[in-house]
């Protein structure tokens, strides 16, 4: 049987907290590095991007797990690039470079790390709450195992909330096509179509 060890999350990871710029330093034309001080424009498991700065402060390396530290602590995202981290996100490391299996031993983890929050209105969590995080964690052929069996399912997901994105964007098109554009009817209303309101023609 595998043998879980448990550890502190800073004997397996490092921890990076986020540092903004100033303001001044910020673009939206891609610009220097991309730029996240929050959970605002997370994904399902990576981010996008819409802000960017010429100022590097702190950094985090394409693959790296990023965490929100504020309100609302623990949403995770992996970035896809070399990013510049703000003061409302960390990023974490691990030490053997397994990073999806450190993502998804920090999903496991979250509620943990949510206990230690402070602040009564807007709850944070600060270096040490993170690299004090109680972890249990297998050898590396366990990792992963557990990751391969975990992204194969995040990927099935992704592919079946692809599907269903497309399938509601034909049937928006199709709607246009038909009851706005009136294409079926070279642009004009048919003779045979009346106008009424929905008690005519549903029961409520």
């Amino acid at each position: 049987m595998t043998e879980w060890i448990e550890y502190k999350l800073e004997d397996i990871a490092e921890v990076t907290m986020g540092q903004s710029p100033k303001s001044e330093f910020y673009n939206t034309e891609g610009k220097g590095r991309p730029f996240l001080q929050g959970n605002r424009t997370f994904g399902r498991r990576f981010p996008t991007f819409d802000t960017w700065t010429t100022k590097m402060t702190k950094e985090a390396k394409a693959g790296d797990v990023i965490m929100s530290v504020r309100a609302p602590v623990g949403d995770l995202n992996i970035t896809p690039t070399d990013m510049c981290l703000g003061r409302g996100v960390c990023g974490i490391r691990m030490k053997n470079g397994k990073q999806n299996f450190l993502y998804y031993l920090m999903k496991y983890s979250i509620p943990q790390l949510l206990n230690m929050e402070t602040g009564t209105i807007f709850g944070s969590v600060n270096r040490n709450d993170i690299n004090g995080l109680r972890v249990l964690v297998p050898d590396e052929e366990t990792q992963d195992k557990v990751t391969a069996y975990l992204k194969n399912i995040d990927d099935k997901i992704e592919t079946n909330e692809a599907i269903n994105r497309n399938l509601q964007e034909q049937a928006q098109a199709l709607f246009k096509s038909w009851f706005v554009d009136l294409e079926p009817f070279d642009g004009e209303v048919p003779e045979e179509w009346t106008t009424g309101v929905l008690k005519d023609v549903l029961q409520l």
